[in-house]
């Protein structure tokens, strides 16, 4: 995740972040990879340079104002075309904030606009008029359009692997199950959008730990999620998006985006899965991320157990307090290390 404060879109912040999260985890076998951050301004040098650091898998493609820290995102993917056709020859990841992000589009309907917007010449028009009659009088709307993103991307460029990160509505599963098969295209499923739906969020007074961007979608969505997620075809990934905010940030008058759900993001999957009677399916979920990023596990495994254990209300960060995910609840699985 490059959408730190500042963002990390060179390849020197990269190396400095990785050492340092590299540092901060000890003993533990996590294997960290990075993305920098994308934007109109990216040189092709720049991808050149980073295929000298393996660690370093991809970019991170956040439209401008689309979530936390995304205001240096990308104005016009058309800027960067150059830049994607040398991440597909060089076999690099497109990460997609899979959104819109302009103010007129209502915010449950952003995923749905990415996917479905449609062009008015056929090509790459970048306006358009939209004529609207009331009564006896016609009026006239102008509204500007950000050409189509992701169907010009996979037609353009059939080879670019490409996530369409935490996709969190029916429109985006459907898109993905539409592509030929063998496309390089996935699109990365998170715990909480399989887990939950806007009643979460806004049910009995607004909760902020759980506003999150994309933000919790109708229950028809999670459901598709979720059907996606089980559906043993390797298409869709795991893809946590946990976002360690603090209390501070998330319970303020301008609350930022993004849940924390690091702690159990693997039970949470385990407890979906087991819901609908697909736990034969969740190592075949797991195995598809790997197999897009090209990860070798070493023959390492994970182990789990049906044990109760209680979420702490809060957790520390440094200084600071994050509240996580289904604090002071009791999780119904348990990783043995």
């Amino acid at each position: 995740m490059p959408n730190t404060k500042p963002p990390i879109t060179t390849v020197e912040r990269a190396v400095e972040y990785h050492n340092l999260l590299n540092s901060a985890k000890g003993a533990s076998s996590i294997d960290i990879v990075n993305v920098l951050y994308l934007t109109d301004n990216t040189t092709v040098d720049t991808v050149l340079e980073m295929k000298k650091h393996p660690f370093i898998v991809g970019f991170k493609y956040y439209p401008a104002g689309a979530t936390t820290n995304s205001d240096a995102g990308v104005t016009d993917f058309r800027k960067c075309y150059d830049v994607f056709e040398k991440v597909q020859e060089l076999g690099l990841v497109l990460c997609i904030h899979s959104e819109v992000s302009r103010l007129e589009i209502d915010i449950f309907d952003r995923e749905k606009v990415f996917i479905e917007e449609v062009r008015t010449d056929g090509e790459r028009s970048d306006s358009c008029l939209s004529i609207t009659t009331i009564t006896n009088n016609l009026i006239l709307v102008a509204s500007l359009l950000t050409p189509q993103v992701i169907r010009p991307l996979v037609t353009d460029f059939p080879k670019l692997k490409i996530v369409m990160e935490h996709i969190s509505t029916s429109f985006g599963a459907d898109f993905i199950n539409s592509l030929p098969e063998g496309s390089p295209v996935v699109g990365s499923i998170t715990p909480h959008h399989i887990m939950y739906n806007r009643n979460a969020l806004l049910v009995g007074g607004v909760k902020p730990h759980f506003y999150c961007l994309p933000i919790l979608k109708r229950e028809s969505h999670r459901v598709a999620l979720l059907n996606a997620a089980t559906s043993r075809n390797g298409r869709f990934i795991t893809g946590t998006d946990s976002a360690p905010h603090t209390v501070e940030s998330k319970e303020s008058a301008c609350g930022c985006a993004g849940v924390f759900n690091g702690h159990c993001a693997v039970e949470m999957y385990v407890e979906a899965f087991e819901g609908v009677g697909k736990l034969d399916a969740l190592e075949g979920f797991f195995e598809a991320g790997k197999r897009f990023y090209g990860i070798e596990d070493g023959g390492r495994t994970m182990n789990l157990v049906k044990e109760d254990w209680e979420v702490p209300e809060t957790m520390d960060l440094g200084d600071d307090l994050v509240k996580p995910l289904r604090a002071g609840e009791k999780m119904k699985w348990k990783i043995v290390r």
